[in-house]
């Protein structure tokens, strides 16, 4: 009984851990986890705060950008109709394009095609400055689609094509060069149409703005086409262009992002925060661009609309834009506050080990007041009080109950010849002979010295008798087996309590002890405890 109560010592221990760990991570990880709450909203309203800031500037940036170009293409529209030769001497027109050229540095290419294609004039700008493309180096662009889609204009179109990277020769131009042409059918004094006018707008220039408006942004930077494909990508510039190496390729935001991608594209601006993070974007539809509004030109575009946008990942430690979902709250909560959980896990281990201590204190005082601490049967007080209970109970259990009253024979005779510690043995012995024998609903009473009280609950005094002859059958394998300096003799007598009777319990355990004595007298006229 000991040891099985020194063994739960460990159960005892770690269910007061976990029950006092648990309470306290329970009130640590709500008190942390509310105040990094309400941290973490402090944190996002700044960040969105600052991102929304950020793309109404990048919108009003690039709007602002695109708005100049039509006058620009306007303006070299008039020097070439006030310029327009038909011997092909156009020095005084290229003086004037190259001093535009130079003053604006935005203008890759300002060109005259005529109505075949060929390349009449062409002005190119440089780092080192704009110059005057030679005659032999001019090319033919009937085929470009810029061409085709221009000159079937009327005269008060303007067509604006898509931003994408030029072309020389029928291959990209190496370094890349984005750009976005803007053109004008070209008619003479007459009304005659003799070809196009066409300005490259050196899309670097916008671009250059956007990454350094967007350098302030928490997160990544995009700018994307009507398809989705990436213009600008501020962590992955080979993300960029995919659509000009590959008319069919899935590299672009719409095949990464398709959830945010339906919310972006239907126009607008906005925030959202998804699996994939948070992001604030703004729609840049191409029909709200004022382009010369003073002018009656219609505008012909391929644009459609732009998109960009900023987007911050929230899966990260490190992240600006901290998420609130509870698992991401208590993982920050964890790290931020280790060191408080770490002692909160000290201090239930100390006070479980308080626990566990108290609680054996309570199991000792308990069982010494219960249990004969050497055979670990109950004593007489605690025995006699639970067999009266059964006693009482008796129509609830049943309606037997027997008592076998017991007695050791010649323990005197063992501890005088053979000392105490023999007589301790032969007591333990027979103690837990008997528990071994007896089932779990019985139980073993130590009266005192050399007596025991067996209280077989449900029995009657045949199975009773039947009980104490298993019980006789061990002590003589003992007996016969371990050859020990005396034999183990017990002297018994049984009575049963019936509920049917009208009996008094200590009438019936005098009963009991009466009968035992019989047994005595008889057993010891004729027994010889120490072996010779």
């Amino acid at each position: 009984m000991i040891k099985r109560m020194l063994k739960g010592d460990k159960k005892t221990y770690l269910i007061s851990f976990i029950a006092v760990f648990l309470s306290i991570i329970l009130i640590l990880m709500i008190s942390t986890m509310s105040i990094q709450a309400q941290i973490n909203r402090n944190a996002r309203v700044k960040v969105d705060i600052s991102e929304q800031s950020l793309i109404a500037a990048e919108k009003y940036f690039i709007t602002y950008k695109i708005d100049r170009l039509t006058s620009d293409l306007n303006f070299i529209y008039d020097t070439l109709e006030q310029h327009f030769v038909s011997n092909d001497d156009y020095a005084e027109l290229e003086d004037l394009w190259l001093a535009y050229s130079n003053n604006r540095r935005v203008y890759d290419q300002i060109r005259y095609l005529d109505a075949e294609g060929n390349e009449i004039v062409r002005v190119d700008y440089a780092p080192d400055g704009a110059f005057v493309m030679p005659k032999d180096q001019l090319q033919n662009k009937k085929n470009r689609y810029y061409f085709q889609q221009t000159i079937s204009l009327n005269e008060n179109q303007i067509y604006i094509s898509n931003l994408d990277l030029n072309m020389e020769k029928g291959a990209l131009e190496m370094p890349i060069n984005p750009v976005i042409r803007l053109a004008r059918p070209f008619f003479d004094k007459n009304g005659v149409m003799q070809g196009i006018v066409i300005l490259n707008y050196s899309a670097s220039d916008v671009l250059t703005q956007i990454a350094s408006v967007g350098s302030s942004s928490f997160g990544e930077v995009f700018f994307v086409n009507k398809d989705g494909y990436w213009l600008y990508n501020s962590n992955d510039s080979y993300t960029e262009w995919a659509f000009s190496y590959n008319p069919d390729s899935t590299v672009n935001f719409k095949n990464y992002y398709p959830k945010e991608w339906g919310m972006i594209s239907a126009g607008g601006t906005g925030t959202m925060t998804t699996d994939n993070g948070y992001f604030c974007y703004a729609a840049i539809p191409f029909d709200t661009i004022r382009f010369d509004s003073d002018s009656e030109y219609q505008i012909s575009s391929e644009i459609d609309s732009w998109y960009i946008m900023t987007h911050i990942k929230t899966d990260t430690a490190s992240t600006p834009y901290p998420s609130n979902r509870i698992i991401d709250l208590a993982r920050s909560s964890f790290r931020q506050n280790y060191l408080i959980y770490a002692l909160a896990t000290l201090f239930a281990a100390v006070l479980a080990g308080f626990i566990t201590s108290s609680r054996t204190r309570s199991k000792q005082v308990k069982f010494f007041s219960e249990y004969d601490v050497m055979t670990n049967a109950y004593n007489r007080h605690s025995g006699i009080d639970k067999l009266s209970d059964a006693y009482k109970s008796l129509s609830k259990s049943g309606c037997d109950l027997s008592v076998c009253f017991l007695d050791i024979n010649g323990l005197k005779e063992i501890n005088d010849t053979l000392g105490h510690e023999a007589g301790d043995e032969l007591i333990i012995t027979v103690a837990k002979t008997i528990r071994a024998v007896i089932r779990a609903n019985d139980f073993l009473v130590r009266l005192g010295g050399d007596e025991f009280l067996i209280v077989l609950q449900g029995v009657d005094v045949e199975r009773a008798e039947e009980v104490w002859s298993r019980i006789v059958a061990e002590f003589d394998n003992i007996n016969n087996t371990e050859h020990r300096k005396y034999l183990i003799s017990v002297s018994h007598g049984i009575k049963m309590l019936s509920c049917n009777l009208n009996q008094v319990l200590d009438e019936v355990l005098h009963q009991a002890d009466a009968k035992m004595y019989d047994e005595k007298r008889r057993i010891k006229a004729n027994l010889q405890i120490i072996r010779k």
